[in-house]
């Protein structure tokens, strides 16, 4: 089994994994950073793929909605 393979199965359960805990936890601060390693996931997928300008949006983009997110729920809920 070659690296890439290794690499992309071992990152494949990584998102499914804090997938499934995004969706299921009941606070929403740990539900935006669960979210937020997802996204990483798919960041380095990209990297992993020679894709390094996705990649970088993927970072920019949405790793700042992400943020705004946390900022917005810590205001709102507090």
């Amino acid at each position: 089994m070659s690296a890439f393979a290794i690499t992309f199965y071992l990152g494949s359960a990584l998102i499914l994994i804090f997938a499934i805990m995004s969706v299921t936890s009941r606070k929403l601060l740990r539900a935006a950073i669960y979210l937020l390693f997802v996204l990483i996931g798919v960041a380095v997928f990209y990297l992993v793929s020679d894709y390094m300008f996705l990649a970088a949006v993927q970072i920019v983009v949405y790793m700042g909605g992400i943020v705004v997110l946390i900022i917005f729920s810590i205001v709102l809920t507090s």
